[in-house]
């Protein structure tokens, strides 16, 4: 089949989970173009399995003169979702704005996919990618979906009747994300919205023995330096704790960087606490080995903000390592207390102190703890089971399958 994904930024380094997703699909045959709308972002970190993507992947250009030309060929038929647009984010002129500019740059890529006799349009995220396959929807009558995620749908919820309600179908990853938007997105109903977990390739990481108790005790931290990730509370267990000998590794860059060195060195932490910025994947795998915890401390930040299912929970525990996260969102449904790992209140300083503590001192409960884990991700969360559920779901609400050829 001839799939389209679309994508805000390409590449980025916290959405693995996206690439893993495309290159199966790759893998399954399928013809895949990746098209990303922001410009192609040179300061971010390709990790090495998604190096094939790059030759797929396209950025329509905003100002161009094919977009242009798209544009101004279809400016008709392109007045009823700037219509829609204007009615449900007019009161948000920026966010408004921002849409409209993404409906022009689909524009162009909807002339390119009718050309190519695109099959299906898959979005990844409820937000301005969604938005894309709903103009070339309406420009071309070709079937798209949509991957809901987090704040892609917490932060606002205006269009999404309209761009989830078209969908020929709509995935979220977690049953928390499905009960949301059941509650709050007129005509959509929880039994028609798939649940598919965010996945990683747990096939192919190999169950770790014990984590060492040799030397300092590891605390790893793996995703972007933002509030919502809760960073700062991890700083703060860790300055308080009990625990005589230990490290920790920040893998990962964000705007927090700065504030969040600068409380590790208020706190007296400097010579313990390392700040590594991006790191490719297999660096970040070897960091998930010598951990002896996984700490994903995540709360909900400014304007709503928050995780859906955190990639690096879903990898710690098919490392086999324990994971510490928070009650926030679709984290439950992964991380079961002192069943598959270890939950905790969000911001809770004193919970993400006890329950590191409680890992030091009890390594082989927490391993245990690690290992069943690990079978609840190759049951729900493994790539190659959900990679292909998707692909079922693309070919079954594909334009052959539903009778409608591309204009």
């Amino acid at each position: 089949m001839r799939l389209a994904v679309i994508v805000t930024e390409y590449p980025k380094f916290t959405e693995t989970f996206i690439l893993r997703d495309v290159m199966k699909f790759l893998e399954s045959g399928a013809d895949v173009r990746l098209y990303h709308l922001a410009p192609y972002n040179s300061s971010e970190v390709l990790h090495e399995f998604a190096r094939p993507t790059r030759a797929i992947a396209r950025h329509a250009g905003l100002v161009s003169p094919r977009t242009l030309a798209s544009f101004t060929a279809g400016l008709g038929r392109l007045a009823g979702p700037l219509t829609v647009i204007g009615a449900q984010q007019g009161g948000k002129p920026v966010l408004a704005g921002k849409s409209a500019v993404v409906s022009v740059a689909a524009s162009a890529i909807a002339r390119e996919l009718a050309d190519w006799g695109a099959d299906h349009v898959h979005a990844e995220f409820a937000g301005h990618p969604a938005t894309a396959a709903w103009v070339i929807h309406r420009l071309t009558g070709i079937p798209y979906s949509v991957s809901c995620r987090a704040h892609d749908i917490f932060r606002t919820q205006r269009l999404l009747a309209e761009k989830l309600g078209e969908a020929a179908f709509v995935r979220t990853i977690s049953n928390f994300g499905r009960a949301f938007l059941a509650s709050h997105v007129r005509g959509l109903r929880a039994e028609d919205i798939q649940v598919i977990h965010s996945s990683v390739d747990v096939e192919s990481i190999p169950q770790l023995g014990p984590p060492s108790q040799d030397g300092p005790f590891h605390v790893v931290y793996v995703g972007s330096l933002q509030v919502r990730k809760g960073v700062d509370v991890l700083l703060r267990a860790l300055a308080a704790t009990d625990i005589p000998d230990w490290r920790c590794s920040l893998a990962g860059d964000g705007p927090e960087r700065a504030e969040l060195e600068a409380l590790a060195a208020d706190l007296g932490l400097r010579e313990r606490v390392r700040f590594l910025g991006k790191q490719d994947f297999a660096a970040v795998s070897t960091l998930y080995e010598s951990a002896n915890v996984i700490a994903v401390p995540s709360v909900i930040g400014p304007a709503g903000r928050t995780e859906g299912i955190p990639n690096v929970a879903i990898e710690g525990l098919a490392f086999q390592r324990p994971v510490i996260s928070t009650n926030v969102s679709g984290i439950p449904e992964l991380i079961r207390p002192g069943e598959t790992g270890f939950l905790i209140e969000p911001g809770s300083v004193a919970d993400l102190l006890r329950a590191l503590e409680d890992v030091q001192a009890n390594p082989a409960a927490a391993y245990a703890i690690a290992r069943q884990g690990r079978r609840l991700v190759e049951e729900e969360f493994s790539l190659a089971a959900n990679a292909r559920r998707q692909l079922d779901l693309f070919r079954t609400h594909s334009a052959a399958a539903l009778g409608r050829a591309a204009e």
